[in-house]
């Protein structure tokens, strides 16, 4: 009780209001008994007040107090003689009294005569402990039988005596009308303030001692302004209450849902911990409803104090007490998975190093090892426990890897200096670079991979998971329509730049898989698998299709650019692919000769008829055909002599290499003058730097494409760096 009183409290500022006007206070207060010369007004002052209330319009007039035995005869008389004059309309409390059990019970009522003229009502409340809330009854027990409470007699309402009702008590007590009880005795008061109105006569002076305070408003006010708040809170309407049994079930649901490490404090938990016991009720009160929060608050407070306690043993629990480093059970806990490669560095000589010098030496030694592991690496997280040292490695090419360990073995070799003391280190790594793994197995296959690299003597041993390769490939395979299906499977352009028009002349459409469990597997992987189990002609239909609904968006915008599509050798002995292609393009309406066929793999074609037949249908279609990867293989002059194609793409590793190989150069030279020979177009992949492409430009290639012209993206992307212009280039 006291914690729901609490926060209620609490929302009482925020929800402060005036009162609707309807009750006025006059106030017996120190000036009235000043003026009085006396210690209380008498019953024939407050017979004259009557008269002149009733005089002024009042509807009722009501004695917040009981009124006092003692009275003169003349005095008496007055005042019974204005009860007789206003029947039912003058109500006068009741009170316990101090030798009574607690209860709802008004022991002390007014003498018979005035009880048999006037209304007697019960100015009973009922206190919370602390005295921080309160309550107020609908009736109470008394001497002359039940009477009402005097904020249900001032708000029409009956009930019986076991029922309560805790008043609004974020009507502003401030904001009733207040007229002093000697005013209106000399008539200095505006009648019509009362006119048609409740009047409650308080005792307001300090010597009567009826002050009370309002939780969450400022000030204390006479009982008399409680009667009011109550009263007017009955005359609005009791609020439909909706209990505590739902608030407390929303909590437990949330705190259930976040009894993870960490989680139960997150911010949308949090908020929802919040909404429920603070902005809901408040809100709630806007549109006249009610309910009890405190079990939902005791519930959420205990259970957010509790896993924050377990939070910081488990915190405790994942830190390396000897070097304050997070230990590598933090990172066997982590559930998510990461697309970082993992590396375990075993200490050889660690507990040697550890056993032979002071006692906080380990914390020393591991700053050393994280900070030269960190002189390549400067974002990664190192985990320690006992000789070994793990991370998640920013550098995402394994091959350069390997050379920062080689580079990191002969700075360590020069040994470390640590508190004046040289201390030599030995040390051999193993790493996991399985994305698709869970932290937990990946942190056992690196930490096995290291101890493999010390027994073999190694610097770096790499885990593999080989074996279990073969059943991979299979599930690969049979999810590989579904992943088409349901969007795992799309395509990437990259763009194809012409150097003699200085422009986008097309686009070299790439297939993609991001798996939802393995992340992007490789497309030489997935296509190498689907050619070996004859699956390669739903990817290309999937390719082709995409690429040409591109093209016609192109082509509808006024963009002379081609599409590429890579066709495996494999396909080329399918005899429907001349109908497969063209059924697409008469579906899509792309020209055939927007098409161009990239000829791959073609240590794999062979020179039969059936093959050579096929090449001349896709051509008289009005198809155009690419010879891929020229120069590597049997792609060679015999390749071009043979097939019938109008573009020649010189291979990536020429041309990557041939600003440092003058063997290189030479070559590609050679390849473009012998394409143009044979009045064949030269496309050159593998464009990653300026100083190439002014290359190319020099010895005459019509086509340019790589990262230096852009990057394999969607073909909206594509399509907006088109438009603005940012794969334009100039000179």
């Amino acid at each position: 009780m006291p914690i729901e009183d609490v926060l209620r409290n609490l929302r009482v500022p925020l929800r402060l209001h005036p009162s609707n006007g309807q009750t006025v206070m006059v106030l017996m207060d120190d000036r009235t008994l000043g003026a009085l010369d006396s210690l209380d007004v008498s019953r024939g002052d407050d017979a004259k007040l009557l008269g002149t209330l009733f005089g002024a319009g009042a509807k009722r007039v009501f004695f917040a107090r009981l009124l006092p035995e003692q009275a003169r005869p003349e005095d008496r008389d007055a005042f019974i003689a204005q009860l007789k004059a206003h029947p039912g309309r003058v109500f006068t409390g009741a009170l316990p009294s101090s030798d009574q059990k607690p209860g709802n019970y008004a022991a002390r009522v007014p003498t018979s005569a005035y009880a048999q003229h006037i209304e007697v009502v019960s100015l009973l409340t009922l206190h919370h402990p602390f005295n921080i809330g309160f309550e107020m009854p609908f009736a109470s027990d008394s001497p002359i039988g039940q009477i009402p409470s005097m904020s249900a007699a001032l708000a029409g309402v009956e009930g019986d005596t076991s029922t309560l009702f805790t008043p609004d008590t974020s009507i502003d007590v401030r904001s009733y009308p207040e007229i002093s009880y000697i005013d209106v005795l000399r008539g200095d008061f505006i009648r019509e303030n009362v006119t048609g109105k409740d009047v409650i006569v308080l005792a307001a002076a300090a010597n009567y001692n009826d002050i009370h305070k309002i939780a969450g408003q400022n000030g204390s006010v006479p009982g008399g302004y409680i009667q009011a708040l109550a009263g007017e809170t009955l005359q609005q309407g009791l609020p439909r209450n909706l209990g505590w049994l739902l608030p407390l079930v929303i909590v437990v649901a949330i705190i259930v849902t976040g009894t993870g490490r960490g989680r139960v404090l997150d911010w949308k938990r949090s908020g929802a911990l919040l909404t429920v016991i603070v902005a809901a009720p408040f809100m709630l009160e806007y549109v006249h409803v009610s309910m009890e929060v405190a079990p939902a608050f005791v519930v959420a407070l205990t259970a957010v104090l509790r896993m924050r306690s377990l939070d910081r043993v488990e915190v405790a629990s994942e830190t390396n007490a000897g070097s304050g480093l997070p230990s590598v059970q933090a990172l066997r806990n982590s559930s998510e998975k990461s697309n970082r490669i993992l590396v375990a560095l075993k200490i050889r000589n660690y507990g040697a190093i550890i056993g032979s010098f002071a006692e906080h030496v380990e914390a020393n030694v591991a700053r050393e090892i994280v900070r030269r592991i960190r002189i390549s690496d400067d974002t990664a997280t190192v985990y320690h426990e006992g000789g070994m040292f793990m991370w998640l490695s920013s550098i995402r090419n394994a091959f350069d890897l390997f050379e920062n360990l080689e580079g990191l073995h002969r700075i360590v070799q020069n040994g470390i200096q640590v508190g004046g003391l040289d201390i030599d280190l030995s040390f051999n790594c193993g790493v996991d670079s399985e994305f698709d793994r869970t932290m937990s197995t990946r942190v056992a296959g690196a930490m096995q991979s290291a101890e493999e690299a010390i027994r073999n003597d190694e610097l770096v041993y790499q885990h593999d998971s080989r074996k279990h390769e073969a059943q991979w490939e299979i599930s690969l395979l049979t999810s590989l329509d579904r992943a088409i299906d349901n969007g795992e499977v799309w395509v990437a352009y990259q763009p194809k730049f012409d150097l003699r028009s200085n422009r986008i002349c097309g686009a070299e459409a790439l297939v993609r898989w991001t798996h939802p469990e393995r992340g992007p597997i490789s497309p030489e992987k997935f296509i190498r698998i689907a050619e070996e189990f004859h699956r390669i002609e739903r990817i290309t239909r999937f390719v082709v299709d995409d690429a040409v609904r591109c093209g016609v968006e192109m082509m509808r915008e006024g963009l002379d650019i081609s599409m590429s599509v890579n066709i495996s050798a494999q396909l080329l002995r399918n005899p429907i692919l001349p109908t497969m292609i063209s059924d697409i393009l008469a579906l899509h309406g792309l020209p055939a000769d927007r098409l161009i066929l990239e000829i791959t793999e073609t240590d794999k074609l062979d020179r039969s008829s059936r093959t050579y037949q096929m090449l001349q249908r896709l051509v008289q279609s009005g198809l155009r055909l690419s010879i891929d990867d020229f120069g590597t293989g049997n792609a060679t002059l015999d390749y071009l002599r043979y097939l019938p194609a109008s573009e020649v793409k010189i291979d990536r590793s020429f041309v990557s290499s041939m600003e440092t190989n003058k063997d290189d150069l030479v070559l590609v030279q050679s390849i473009i003058e012998m394409a143009h020979s044979l009045d064949r177009t030269v496309v050159a992949e593998g464009v990653e730097t300026a100083v190439g492409l002014d290359i190319l430009k020099q010895q005459g290639c019509d086509i340019v494409q790589g990262y230096h012209i852009g990057r394999p993206v969607p073909f909206a992307d594509l399509a907006l760096m088109i438009a603005a212009g940012q794969l334009k280039l100039h000179g």
